[in-house]
């Protein structure tokens, strides 16, 4: 009996939603708020101007605030490139058991995460002229 209410449950799911892709019951749609809309957008402004982006000073980069940008894009090149090299050296090319885990190359990994942070301060120093 509950074998018999499982597959009729699982039937009625199956059909309802082979449904939502039938062609049965579709009705046209009614476009009868098109011109209201149409004089709407007729109505608004020719040009939108987006606001200035402010970027934040290079004082929010605390102690680092006086390094020039080419310093951080090529420390953020470097730690990448380390970074990519120790997650593919303990993730792609040997098969990751407990014993094979080299904490060196599991730190040298997360340099990735940090070469993204230190783009974004490359970034800053060069919209501040630094």
């Amino acid at each position: 009996m509950a074998r018999l209410s499982l597959a009729a449950l699982s039937f009625a799911l199956v059909a309802a939603s082979a449904s939502a892709y039938s062609a049965f019951g579709v009705r046209p749609v009614v476009t009868r708020t098109s011109a209201l809309v149409s004089k709407r957008a007729a109505a608004a402004p020719a040009s939108v101007q987006m606001a200035e982006f402010k970027y934040p000073a290079s004082e929010t980069l605390g102690i680092g605030k006086n390094i020039p940008s080419s310093v951080y894009a090529f420390t953020s090149l470097i730690a990448l490139f380390v970074g990519v090299l120790c997650t593919a050296q303990s993730n792609i090319l040997n098969v990751l058991t407990a014993e094979s885990i080299n904490p060196v190359l599991v730190l040298g990994s997360t340099l990735t995460l940090y070469s993204f942070f230190l783009h974004i301060a490359a970034y800053v120093q060069k919209k501040n002229n630094k």
